[in-house]
């Protein structure tokens, strides 16, 4: 039997982007998505589901004051961008607390955690289409897509990453090492402890410095070999 979910985020695009995971997973089935704590409590009024899939950000109601509101939760998995409320969350009995932008293989590792046994062994294996091709950033209050293509490089900033394309800059709260274990290895390359490169865009490498479009990427001495083992194998 599926666990029943529903999607709670004020986000039109978190949603359909969660909604999207939970079709992929044979143990779980989509009843509804709501994007306050209001139309959360209305739908639980009609119908108990299994699971929620809930921000904590809302407009009126926050995810964790709705999830104290309830007498008799059901089993929750917190979506948010904002981490410093993890302990709150897993003090209210929270399955999981996943940071946007949410992979696939990151939902999943937390869904198993609430499936019966039986169906861990159903959900199919992370897919390699859904993100083949794009970024998702969390610019403002948007999840913003940025396609691989159009990606020439990233800059770290502490707690956030500059991504540059060719006609605009982005700020995301993201750090470094998480946006490069978001991109595919075969596209990208890390090439300084502050900055990431789309090889798809590297023009040239002159001494410690690599041109991407327009702009000159100092080169780190330590990730320099790795750098030229990529663009000349064999050499």
């Amino acid at each position: 039997m599926k666990m029943r979910c529903l999607i709670v985020d004020d986000e039109p695009l978190a949603r359909q982007l969660m909604a999207g995971h939970v079709q992929q997973v044979a143990g779980l089935e989509l009843v509804g998505t709501c994007a306050t704590a209001l139309e959360a409590f209305a739908h639980l009024h009609r119908e108990p589901v299994d699971l929620l899939f809930l921000d904590i950000r809302m407009p009126g109601i926050d995810g964790l004051s709705f999830l104290r509101s309830l007498k008799a939760p059901p089993k929750v998995i917190f979506t948010t961008a904002y981490a410093e409320h993890a302990v709150e969350a897993f003090e209210l009995e929270a399955a999981d607390y996943l940071l946007k932008p949410i992979t696939f293989e990151r939902f999943l590792r937390a869904v198993q955690k609430v499936l019966p046994r039986k169906e861990e062994a159903a959900a199919p294996p992370p897919p390699a289409a859904p993100a083949a091709d794009a970024l998702f950033l969390k610019v403002n209050k948007r999840l913003l897509r940025v396609a691989y293509d159009d990606l020439l490089y990233l800059e770290g900033l502490g707690d956030y990453i500059k991504v540059y394309t060719p006609k605009e800059v982005h700020v995301s709260y993201l750090t470094l090492a998480r946006a490069e274990s978001l991109l595919p290895p075969a596209l990208f390359v890390r090439v300084h402890k502050s900055y990431i490169l789309n090889l798809q865009h590297l023009r040239f490498v002159e001494g410690s410095l690599a041109r991407v479009g327009d702009a000159d990427i100092p080169i780190g001495s330590t990730y320099r070999e790795a750098l030229l083992q990529r663009i000349q194998p064999g050499g």
